[in-house]
């Protein structure tokens, strides 16, 4: 999982759910063909916990995403980040959780 891929498309349909939530995203290939592409990333809960919510993406959103991509050429990958058209950028909501506050404070 060390090759990323950024494909910018429209939001195909967001599914925020657990085990795994995924995003679809539609995309134009060069010379006009269009393709979908879904993207697997962390559970509801642990995306909630890097900052996302279920309404950070609807149909119709333009987004750009990196990820790993599929290793057998299909249109398929895990999500590092996801860039928003507002300029917002959500982690993978993988691995540890963001650090805390420190006691006291």
């Amino acid at each position: 999982m060390t090759r990323k891929i950024s494909i910018s498309g429209t939001v195909e349909k967001w599914v925020w759910s657990n085990p795994h939530s995924w995003l679809y995203i539609r995309t134009t290939k060069p010379g006009g063909a269009q393709e979908i592409w879904g993207f697997e990333a962390g559970s509801a809960g642990m995306l909630a916990r890097s900052g996302w919510n279920s309404g950070d993406m609807k149909t119709g959103d333009k987004v750009t995403v990196t990820a790993s991509p599929s290793r057998n050429g299909r249109t398929v990958g895990l999500i590092s980040e996801v860039k928003l058209a507002s300029g917002k950028v959500l982690g993978a909501g993988f691995g540890a959780p963001p650090p805390g506050v420190a006691p006291g404070n």
